[in-house]
């Protein structure tokens, strides 16, 4: 199986955000931060990606968690 991308945003309170809610339902993700160290928020994104037997629960509760 292969990981998919369920976020990808260069906020850090968000990606806080989606990485509790995601431990609090005990989804397993993976981080991959592509944002430049100098400039963080402002250069390059983190992406949050999930097992693909999961994505499709990450991904419902990730749309009813958005404000």
């Amino acid at each position: 199986m292969s990981d998919v991308k369920i976020y990808s945003g260069s906020s850090q309170v968000r990606i806080m955000e989606i990485k509790n809610i995601l431990e609090n339902e005990n989804i397993d993700y993976q981080e991959l931060n592509k944002s430049d160290s100098s400039y963080p928020g402002i250069y390059g994104d983190i992406e949050i990606y999930v097992a693909e037997a999961d994505a499709e629960k990450a991904q419902l509760i990730l749309a009813s968690s958005k404000s």
